[in-house]
């Protein structure tokens, strides 16, 4: 008489686990031996730093294409909505046209900056996990919740926009909040709200860590995102148009793919860095580290 089929199950013990976790199969790649070394628990902020590097350094290239491609469409419409624009449209010395492009500048750059963040945000995920990027189904899933992605943005535009109006303090709160919205409505799937809900919850008690690993990836994106800044300030195109010698239409498509390409760069990092922020706070909060350690404790030894 057959006996239907059953499998066994073993539990790893513990120090066999550890002796177990190093040898993984080389193509996993320098970001899984990480997060080996790191699976025992939260890591502090220069490990989280570390980490977030190392990730960067192996996809480098790809990222930063995609990067480029989140900034293309806002930068440009720089040669017809910039700074440059208003102040030519309206009265010379007003100050109004440099606040309206400079509104308009900031809100485009969030959004950019939230929807490179959900694009890039996958392929740090899969680089913390040990996992092969696959470029065709990451840009299906951003795009399949590119409407939820875009409200994702457009909240935390708005949202930091007005705390940073009322004092600034609440503006940088709630940009602290709101941090890694994107990031788990892309990995976990979750509407608008529940993202924004999501964000609240896993930044709890991790004002410092956000703010060492911001001003960390500011600093260090800085010679990009410096550089694509330089002619919003009044005034600049029209010295950069001088000191090269190019024409305006030269001079405009030029910037365009240039800032993009630097923008792309800082996104990059900074989708790096929020994302491992992003892991080490659901370690932090729920135990993720454990799940992981548990998937490997568990394995089918025979078949009956």
């Amino acid at each position: 008489m057959r006996h239907a089929p059953a499998t066994v199950v073993t539990l790893l013990p513990l120090d066999e686990l550890a002796r177990a976790a190093p040898k993984q199969a080389p193509s996993s790649g320098p970001p899984a031996r990480a997060v080996a070394r790191g699976a025992g628990g939260a890591r502090s902020v220069l490990e989280m730093l570390d980490l977030a590097l190392e990730v960067l350094r192996e996809r480098f290239g790809l990222m930063v294409g995609l990067g480029t491609l989140a900034w293309l469409p806002v930068r440009a419409l720089q040669p017809f909505i910039g700074v440059h624009v208003w102040e030519r449209s309206l009265a010379s010395g007003s100050m109004l046209g440099s606040s309206l492009g400079s509104l308009v500048d900031s809100g485009g750059s969030v959004l950019s900056q939230c929807f490179g963040l959900a694009l890039l945000a996958r392929l740090v995920n899969d680089g913390l996990e040990g996992r092969d990027s696959a470029l065709g189904p990451t840009l299906r899933l951003v795009f399949a919740r590119f409407h939820v992605v875009v409200g994702v943005a457009m909240l935390t535009a708005i949202a930091t926009a007005l705390g940073t109006c009322a004092c600034f303090i609440p503006g940088i709160l709630l940009s602290w909040k709101l941090a890694v919205a994107p990031v788990a409505c892309v990995i976990e799937g979750l509407g608008v709200g529940a993202s924004m809900r999501r964000s609240f919850l896993l930044t709890r008690r991790g004002f410092w860590r956000w703010v060492f690993l911001s001003l960390a990836s500011a600093a260090i994106g800085l010679p990009f995102s410096g550089i694509a800044v330089f002619t919003n300030f009044p005034g600049m195109r029209e010295k950069a148009l001088s000191f090269t010698g190019l024409s305006s239409t030269s001079f405009d498509v030029l910037f365009v793919f240039v800032s993009s390409l630097v923008l792309g760069v800082a996104i990059a990092l900074h989708a790096s860095v929020m994302t491992v922020f992003y892991a080490d706070a659901r370690v932090r909060r729920e135990g993720a580290d454990l799940e992981q350690d548990l998937a490997r404790c568990v394995r089918p030894v025979a078949h009956a």
